[in-house]
């Protein structure tokens, strides 16, 4: 499946965008995308009540709503919003399987809950009916804590010319990708944790896509009709991490350590994101961006755009809703050591920050290799 000519000029066009946005600081050329206004949704936790469903506006610095807690508030003073709204599930991603019609209505709950208290007319109960929280309250999962996929593209972007054009396409007939497991997800502000079994690992940022509705042999001009949004995700990967020799150990074994994928931290809807193959792409160590500009830091730099993307994954399995698919990591890629904070910004979608730790399981002594003759 080479990329069509057609697409090969869209994806020429829309390297103009990128190409000036490039010229700028980091800061500029995420500010320029950036809206403080824009919806977020949120998977959080709050001491011991969590996961909850959650919901904000901006980049981070507005409070979160608890948006079941907020459906109780409005039911208890009866206010008129309550009457049309349809039944909300209690999780992102039964939310995300419910549609169109409760995801909208959560930006319902959330505006009519911030209009209320602005206006003095909301009191908090607090405790386990609280309905805000600050930012610094909560504990941030991931933002799809149990996806049944979750799948990241190798070798997806394009080297990037002196002159800011693509260089040669790879020429690679198909995608190539690789799983990783679920249980490797973590949420912002969390660690990544690189347990005593190795010294550094590579931080990868990565513009995800998350799946809205069954998909199954798409074509890619209907492709974004079945995304419900974008997030961030971080491809953490190990590099000296010790394992056998076959060609088959390969990524889900260095990519797939708990706390390897962190996700978030927001879920912004497709609606806030006009374009999802324009977005800058930016990874930071210890608050300095490591390149500026990364040679090829922008989706316009895919190989294979995002609708063609879930058109391939689509023909050779079934896409979930909550389904992620992350679609690889710009050059060059990011290393780091315990004790070091990294940050991802892509586009309008906020920024996933973790620290990274070396904390061994206590008692553990790590599996020594069997010796094997040569």
């Amino acid at each position: 499946m080479l990329p069509s000519t057609f697409t090969r000029i869209l994806t020429a066009l829309a390297l103009v965008a990128a190409i000036a946005a490039s010229t700028l600081s980091p800061t500029d050329a995420h500010a320029q995308q950036a809206d403080g206004a824009t919806f977020r949704l949120l998977t959080f936790a709050s001491g011991d009540s969590g996961p909850r469903l959650g919901a904000t506006r901006g980049d981070g610095e507005g409070d979160v709503v608890d948006i079941h807690n907020a459906i109780g508030f409005l039911y208890r003073i009866a206010a008129p919003e309550i009457r049309a709204l349809p039944p909300i599930p209690i999780d992102m991603r039964s939310l995300i399987e419910a549609g169109d019609m409760p995801l909208q209505a959560t930006k319902t709950i959330h505006d009519t809950v911030t209009r209320l208290r602005a206006a003095g007319d909301f009191t908090e109960r607090g405790g386990s009916q609280r309905v805000f929280y600050p930012p610094s309250a909560v504990e941030y999962l991931p933002v799809i804590p149990d996806p049944s996929k979750i799948m990241s593209l190798a070798g997806a972007y394009q080297r990037r010319q002196s002159d800011g054009t693509p260089g040669t396409y790879d020429n690679a007939e198909y995608l190539s990708f690789f799983f990783k497991s679920r249980e490797s997800l973590t949420g912002h502000g969390t660690d990544i944790n690189l347990w005593g079994l190795l010294t550094t690992g590579v931080h990868e940022p990565e513009f995800a896509v998350v799946i809205g509705k069954t998909a199954r042999a798409v074509p890619a001009s209907e492709a974004l009709d079945y995304v419900v949004g974008y997030t961030i995700m971080n491809d953490v990967s190990s590099r000296d991490l010790p394992q056998g020799r076959h060609s088959m150990q390969g990524g889900s074994m260095s990519k797939s350590l708990d706390t390897f994928t962190p996700l978030g931290p927001f879920l912004t809807l497709k609606e806030d994101v006009p374009d999802p193959n324009s977005l800058d792409i930016a990874g930071y160590v210890d608050g300095e961006l490591h390149v500026w500009p990364v040679p090829n830091g922008n989706t316009s730099f895919l190989t294979f755009t995002v609708e063609e993307t879930i058109a391939y994954l689509s023909e050779r399995m079934t896409l979930l809703p909550g389904d992620i698919i992350a679609t690889g990591v710009p050059q060059p890629t990011l290393r780091f050591a315990d004790g070091q904070v990294i940050e991802i910004k892509i586009g309008n979608l906020g920024t996933l920050r973790n620290r990274v730790v070396s904390v061994p399981i206590p008692g553990h002594t790590p599996i020594p290799p069997r010796d094997v003759a040569d």
